[in-house]
């Protein structure tokens, strides 16, 4: 009767642990593909912390990491595909394929990148740390041909976007991105 009762008890603790890990999937995959100010931030701990590249300093703080996010990757819609993760207590490591409306107009395959989310004892995200694969390919010859016609067909909305061969990364100059890159691709037929 005991050896019944433990092989339940390890059974009952063992799908307790798969289902907690789907919520915590669950709740990774919503937070990477939120596109609101809203969305992310009720994922985060208020003493959140956000590292790209280096985790070195503090990073950037819950308030600052939200603005940031605003700049371009929210308006932008992100739609991020997990493709695997790896679980030690709170932490969570996912490789992942990063897309958005720009990657997508443009015929861009996307960034892979590693994000580590750390939880915090109340399960919201402590802090996060990203790094892109270093073999990703650069996105410049997949726009090249749009920047080759809005130079010729509109280069005052051009230059509101894209000055020094380089994207401007605001919220305004994000949706105009996607609404040049629209009409790009129904004049040109691409």
């Amino acid at each position: 009767m005991v050896k019944i009762e433990i092989l339940l008890l390890t059974l009952f603790a063992s799908l307790q642990l798969c289902c907690n890990d789907k919520s915590y999937l669950k709740k990774i995959d919503s937070y990477l593909n939120a596109a609101t100010i809203q969305g992310k931030s009720q994922y985060l701990a208020e003493n959140y912390h956000h590292f790209f590249l280096n985790k070195v300093g503090e990073g950037k703080n819950k308030g600052e990491a939200l603005k940031s996010f605003m700049q371009w990757d929210g308006p932008m819609h992100p739609d991020i595909r997990i493709n695997s993760y790896t679980v030690n207590d709170s932490v969570w490591t996912v490789k992942f394929l990063e897309q958005n409306d720009f990657t997508k107009l443009i015929g861009f395959p996307g960034w892979k990148g590693t994000m580590t989310f750390t939880f915090d004892s109340k399960g919201f995200i402590a802090e996060t740390y990203y790094v892109p694969d270093g073999d990703n390919p650069p996105y410049k010859p997949y726009l090249s041909p749009a920047l080759e016609w809005l130079r010729k067909n509109k280069p005052q909305e051009l230059n509101e976007v894209y000055q020094d061969n380089r994207l401007i990364q605001t919220e305004i100059t994000a949706n105009k991105w996607r609404e040049l890159l629209k009409q790009w691709k129904n004049e040109t037929g691409r």
